[in-house]
């Protein structure tokens, strides 16, 4: 081995080892699934979140996953009460998506584009409390509801 060959073979030896030994780099966003929301619990559930994290950036919001029979006759509507009062309700009407049976609402802080007509008024919003969903006409089978929160 010449000199040259010695030098490149150091070099990606290094490189090798530093890659494999350097801790991974943190995920600044993860999603919290929370809440089951269908027939057998009235579509009605509580959070209690032990976390101090709120949505309150841009980039955080409510994830709602909507499984339901098609086509949706009408909006559904996402309630929060905190104590005894209501604390946030958002009118969601669900896009058409080709008739998809699911589909992901994303309630995002103001200025945010909604791709299903609702956005948060109040930031930040605390996940904790209890949650349910007005399904209208809609024959809605079940829904997810989930936190995406940045560090």
């Amino acid at each position: 081995m010449n000199a040259a060959s010695i030098r490149a073979f150091v070099a990606l030896s290094c490189a090798l080892a530093v890659a494999t030994c350097a801790p991974p780099a943190p995920q600044p966003c993860q999603r919290y699934d929370a809440l089951s929301l269908n027939r057998e619990n009235n579509f009605s559930s509580r959070v209690d979140w032990k976390s101090a994290r709120m949505v309150n950036l841009a980039q955080e919001h409510v994830e709602l996953a909507i499984s339901a029979v098609r086509p949706m006759r009408g909006p559904l509507e996402l309630v929060h009460v905190v104590g005894d009062t209501e604390a946030d309700h958002w009118t969601v009407t669900v896009p058409d998506y080709n008739n998809a049976p699911v589909s992901l609402c994303l309630i995002s802080p103001p200025g945010v584009v909604a791709n299903c007509g609702a956005s948060l008024q109040g930031v930040p919003l605390s996940p904790t409390g209890y949650w349910y969903l007005r399904t209208g006409e809609n024959t809605v089978l079940e829904a997810g509801l989930s936190f995406f929160l940045c560090d």
